[in-house]
């Protein structure tokens, strides 16, 4: 849902997580005050504050529905936020591994076939770890 959400309103996924948090919160709010005026209304012609009305007992259901929704949202988007945070470290992380191995080849004073020969060894690396770890995650 937060994937097409954001397509149509050319924002994130993340952004559209928070929109859709901040609407389920305002359901929320906005049942809970209908309960709140249905209840006030029941005590001021007689009725036991213990004993809510049936219609405020459906809404009391809408309540906990829309709580729920706003949870779960939120949930996905703290996630989303998480993942977002992590990608952004392992391109850091990779750009300075980069830069590292970039500087100790540079200190070699290589010529290019050897540069590439070098490069080409790192690749070959990192591609087989990467068939590894996707072949025999932890």
């Amino acid at each position: 849902m937060a994937q097409e959400l954001a397509a149509e309103r050319d924002i994130t996924p993340h952004e559209a997580l928070l929109g859709l948090v901040r609407t389920a919160t305002a359901r929320a709010a906005w049942t809970d005050q209908i309960i709140a005026q249905q209840m006030r209304d029941h005590i001021d012609s007689g009725g036991d504050p213990l004993n809510p009305p049936q219609e405020v007992k459906s809404w009391l259901g809408q309540s906990r529905l829309e709580r729920k929704l706003a949870a779960t949202t939120a949930k996905q988007a703290v996630d989303a936020g998480v993942m977002v945070a992590l990608e952004r470290r392992l391109d850091l992380e990779g750009d300075l591994v980069a830069a590292a191995l970039s500087a100790a080849l540079d200190a070699l004073n290589l010529d290019h076939e050897q540069r590439v020969k070098a490069l080409g060894a790192a690749q070959q690396h990192l591609l087989a770890a990467g068939r590894d770890a996707t072949t025999h995650p932890e």
